[in-house]
């Protein structure tokens, strides 16, 4: 693996977990030639974007393809209840 490429995607992914926007470790970070492709799952669509903003403010002109998805969090329609 090319030493540029690890160190750029090292430099993104430490980035995107110091930056309060993000605050994340896990988003899969992959660079091919001009482009960052970004993959993994987020907790708000806010995140998502704000993982897209850091990584063009590091890299300006860089095209980035965000494929971060949004995790649904479904709501308990009752509360649970435990019995010990």
């Amino acid at each position: 693996m090319n030493v540029d490429y690890q160190y750029l995607v090292g430099k993104l992914q430490q980035a995107l977990a110091a930056d309060p926007r993000v605050n994340m470790l896990d988003v899969k970070v992959m660079v091919f030639s001009d482009k960052v492709h970004l993959n993994g799952q987020v907790a708000t669509e806010e995140r998502r974007k704000a993982v897209a903003e850091v990584v063009a403010e590091l890299l300006p002109g860089i095209k980035v393809r965000n494929e971060l998805t949004v995790l649904e969090v479904n709501h308990a329609r009752q509360p649970e209840v435990f019995h010990g």
